[in-house]
């Protein structure tokens, strides 16, 4: 049978394809997708391939394989891995595209399949995964009944990996520090366990075991929720600083030594001007949402800042347009030239221990000065009925400021304030970050963004006032 279901179909997101497992995202679709992107593949059609530890990721991974090899890629399968280290991979051994079965940081009962090309240049909305969708729905599905589990021999990657990543601290002196490190269940205990065991200090793992029914926290770092136990084990060992990954481990997020939460900009902040020293003049990319202390920091250090698209497609993009040499967003995806242009959840860790030991002043004392100085608050979503009409009320609520309309709106007030309000790239909502310059402006200005928000939604007699959450987003 060829052709896509409404809910098939709709596997198909912004990045990549994701949703409930084993239904609608079956093993049989998953054999479509290998099949299907195997004919897209240039070259040798050398295919990568690697699962995360969700119950349905043998299952899929099986079945993809089975339909790359029917499409005509050799597959090289590196078992379960972290996605980063997939990309790596994918780069190291030469291939000609990848694909990792993962999820992400959705709930356990979600699955999904994310894709490159060669060098682990992504395939997004905007560049090829609406081909994928157009020759998953015209590709035949198995003649015969899938595997259940992938029978190819596994490659591991894993040395080299760790090769790579040591390569990027040879000749640094690291601080003997103490930390803990919240894996949740997820991937990110795999590389980080051989890779800390090289590192100088003391590195307390938590709750390393894959599992995919995720025990004992969520797989997303920015829900306040998943980081109250990594704050508590942090506060009772008295370490310098802890850090948690996502599900699949291709992004990572702070908390210092008091158990406070460092959001990803202002880690962004505190890693770029060891990134400038090191090549005068670079290019580091982040995204609108950022707070102004990521290009304040940028420039200070003799750098050029690059704002660009949020969302770790067109940050990678970004990065490669830009030849930055590092980038980072809000959400905790952290980009290095060093990596391929890619994302990496390890390296962040790596730079931060140096810059730690540089200065001599703790994780604490230096978000400290950042907080003092640009006052933020957590991201936050709303559900509207009409995202351009909502665009349209709030720009025109607020004017005068200095305004940018490539991501949805972002408009900058100068020395008092600044705001973002675009929309989810993943979820049918808008995205509001608001910062300000001076204590206690932050609050108000949020507030009365919402306002006009629920005022406008009321007259269109859209969502109730419920529809504003604060956001735990991946994004």
């Amino acid at each position: 049978m060829t052709g896509l279901g409404a809910a098939e179909a709709a596997l198909f997101k912004a990045y990549d394809l994701r949703g409930p497992a084993p239904r609608p995202l079956t093993p049989e679709l998953a054999f479509r997708v290998g099949r299907a992107f195997a004919g897209m593949l240039d070259g040798g059609r050398r295919l990568g391939l690697a699962r995360d530890m969700r119950r349905t990721s043998p299952a899929l991974a099986a079945a993809f394989a089975a339909g790359a090899e029917a499409g005509g890629a050799e597959v090289v399968f590196y078992g379960l891995l972290a996605t980063d280290a997939l990309w790596f991979a994918v780069r190291h051994d030469r291939l000609d595209g990848g694909a990792v079965v993962t999820a992400s940081h959705n709930p356990p009962g979600d699955n999904g399949i994310k894709l490159v090309e060669r060098d682990a240049a992504p395939v997004f909305a905007e560049n090829r995964l609406p081909e994928v969708r157009r020759r998953t729905a015209a590709a035949p599905g198995p003649t015969r009944a899938l595997p259940t589990t992938p029978s190819l021999p596994v490659r591991d990657i894993l040395p080299d990996y760790l090769d790579f990543l040591l390569h990027q601290i040879e000749g640094r002196r690291l601080p003997p520090l103490r930390a803990v490190l919240d894996a949740g269940n997820g991937m990110g205990g795999l590389a980080a366990e051989a890779l800390f065991a090289r590192i100088p200090g003391e590195f307390l793992p938590m709750d390393f075991e894959p599992d995919g029914d995720f025990p004992n926290r969520g797989g997303n770092p920015l829900d306040p929720a998943n980081r109250v136990g990594l704050a508590e084990r942090v506060r009772a060992e008295k370490a310098d600083f802890g850090v948690l990954w996502d599900g699949d481990a291709d992004r990572c997020a702070f908390v210092d030594g008091a158990g406070h939460f460092l959001a990803g900009d202002f880690t962004t902040a505190l890693l770029a001007p060891a990134e400038i020293e090191a090549e005068p003049g670079a290019a580091v990319v982040y995204d609108r949402r950022s707070s102004r202390a990521v290009p304040d920091a940028i420039r200070q250090a003799g750098g050029r800042p690059a704002p660009g698209r949020v969302g770790h497609a067109y940050m990678k993009r970004k990065m490669r347009d830009e030849d930055a040499r590092f980038g980072g967003e809000l959400s905790g995806h952290f980009y290095f030239r060093a990596a391929g242009y890619a994302d990496n959840a390890l390296l962040p860790i790596l730079r931060l221990i140096e810059r730690l030991g540089k200065t001599g002043r703790s994780l604490g004392e230096l978000a400290g000065d950042l907080r003092r100085r640009y006052h933020t608050l957590d991201e936050k979503s709303i559900a509207v009925a009409d995202a351009g009409a909502a665009l349209d009320r709030v720009r025109e609520a607020f004017p005068g400021g200095d305004t940018d309309l490539e991501d949805g709106l972002t408009a900058d007030f100068a020395d008092d304030w600044r705001f973002t309000l675009r929309p989810s790239n993943t979820e049918p909502v808008l995205r509001l970050t608001v910062e300000a310059f001076r204590p206690g402006l932050v609050e108000r200005r949020e507030a009365e963004i919402l306002s006009v928000l629920r005022e406008g939604e009321a007259a269109a007699s859209a969502a109730p006032e419920e529809a504003v959450r604060r956001a735990a987003v991946g994004d």
